[in-house]
């Protein structure tokens, strides 16, 4: 049986004369007895024939040099020897003889992978019929002829870079991305200074859908006259004649793990309390000698207080009582038997008695405070919740009802409002911050309108306060 691989192997042999007799003749045999052999067969005889031609043209005249066509021809004849297509796999092509000329263009790269994968189908007849007639010899074709191509690919001395091309992109892109992920990281590495942009909006959830009722009013602008510290009322700074401001503070408790429970102050007086204040009841009731609770305040800075309540601190929202985690005694924060966060007898976040900040000391001018801060109080303005003494507690809140559209369509979700709830208990100032469609944010409108709630305090007087409330819309 006629073997082509073989066949090819030995071609080179039958080209260059180096098989003679009767090998010769056995070759011969082999090559004409297959018409794809002999055709390829005579291709290559026909282009060594004419490289003869070529050299025996080009060779000089006999009185050039003497012997130097017979040399030039010997080493022609070993530099296109049996090397040349035993050894062409060296060169990309594989062993056996599988050798074509080959002319190069300057077609782009796509182009000319294409047309390799074209010529490796049309060789392995790898076409539809071919499929649907033998699938398992179809399948056998592809793996042989493409992986025939890869071996190819893999033997050119650009193999290895060409692979390794779209991997150094690869880890470009990676570290050019790392770089622009990281980069306040990286920067701060070589004590640069960097400042971060975020694109991303955390509010991007909240829509506003339209606006009910009068105008949101605006912050509370700075009062255009200050305040003494303190709980009362006025512009004084305290007892001294000549107007001064006070300052210093005081604070306590008894390590109770409960936050300190609202109440009145002390009785106030400009010395160190003998008994600190308690929302506890005495241990010993009917003493023989009463001695007052008190702390060390200007009485002209603390506002009276005529209810009948425990001790404790003024804007705290805490019911259970309880003197707070400080120690010292007192109530509050702080240490050494005040009301409040600071370190002293007095009152608020200073030290060593009276009110304010900073180290003791007595005001003068008359009666003052208001917020204790140096700011008059505008009982007016709706107030945020952490601005009041008191929150706003809602009695009655009606949930609102599907529409027929919403509910056809099969709406959900969720309708934020922002509303005011006033001194006088009445629903104001609806906003929608993030609505829903086909009815449902009015129905969410009119719920809100019909809210019962007990109004929030600021001082002991009733203030408006904002509220944020939600109506969720599910089908269950």
């Amino acid at each position: 049986m006629h073997d082509c691989e073989a066949t090819r192997d030995e071609m080179a042999d039958l080209l260059l004369g180096e098989a003679s007799g009767e090998r010769r003749a056995a070759l011969l045999g082999e090559v004409w007895a297959c018409a794809s052999c002999g055709a390829e067969y005579a291709s290559l005889a026909e282009t060594l024939g004419a490289c003869e031609a070529a050299f025996a043209a080009a060779e000089p005249a006999g009185n050039f040099w003497s012997g130097y066509g017979e040399r030039l021809r010997q080493r022609m004849a070993t530099e296109f020897g049996s090397e040349t297509f035993r050894g062409a796999a060296v060169y990309g092509l594989p062993a056996g003889g599988d050798y074509r000329p080959t002319i190069l263009d300057d077609a782009g790269l796509a182009v000319r992978l294409w047309s390799e994968l074209r010529a490796v189908s049309r060789d392995y007849e790898l076409t539809w019929p071919e499929f649907r007639l033998d699938p398992l010899g179809f399948t056998a074709r592809v793996v042989a002829g493409y992986g025939r191509l890869l071996r190819r690919a893999a033997l050119r001395d650009y193999a290895a870079q060409s692979a390794l091309a779209p991997v150094c992109l690869a880890l470009v892109a990676a570290a050019v991305w790392a770089f622009t992920a990281n980069r306040c990281q990286v920067l701060t590495l070589f004590s640069y200074r960097c400042e971060q942009t975020f694109a991303a909006n955390p509010y991007e959830d909240l829509r506003l859908v339209g606006i009910v009722g009068r105008e949101i009013p605006r912050e509370q602008e700075p009062p255009k006259r200050p305040g003494a510290a303190g709980t009362g009322e006025g512009r004084g700074g305290g007892s001294r004649p000549e107007f001064s401001r006070p300052s210093g503070g005081g604070g306590g408790g008894r390590r109770e793990q409960l936050e300190a429970s609202g109440g009145k102050l002390p009785t106030p007086q400009l010395a160190d309390p003998i008994l600190t204040a308690n929302p506890k009841p005495p241990a010993v009731k009917n003493p023989s000698l009463p001695t007052p609770v008190g702390i060390d305040l200007d009485p002209l800075l603390a506002k009276v207080d005529p209810r009948d309540i425990p001790h404790g601190i003024p804007n705290s929202t805490a019911d259970a009582p309880s003197s707070g985690p400080g120690l010292g005694g007192g109530m509050g924060t702080g240490s050494r038997g005040g009301v409040g966060s600071g370190d002293g007898d007095g009152y608020g976040p200073g030290r060593d008695g009276n009110t304010g900040t900073g180290d003791r000391a007595p005001g003068g001018g008359g009666p003052g405070g208001s917020l204790g801060d140096g700011l008059e109080v505008d009982y007016e303005r709706p107030h945020r919740v952490s601005e009041v003494s008191r929150r706003a507690v809602i009695t009655y809140r009606p949930e609102p009802n599907f529409t027929e559209e919403a509910r056809r369509k099969n709406v959900t979700g969720t309708v934020r409002l922002r509303a005011v709830l006033t001194a006088s208990g009445q629903v104001t100032n609806i906003s929608v911050l993030k609505g829903l469609p086909d009815g449902l944010t009015e129905r969410a409108i009119e719920a809100a309108r019909r809210i019962r709630f007990t109004p929030a305090q600021k001082n002991g007087r009733a203030v408006s306060q904002w509220i944020v409330v939600e109506y969720n819309f599910n089908i269950y």
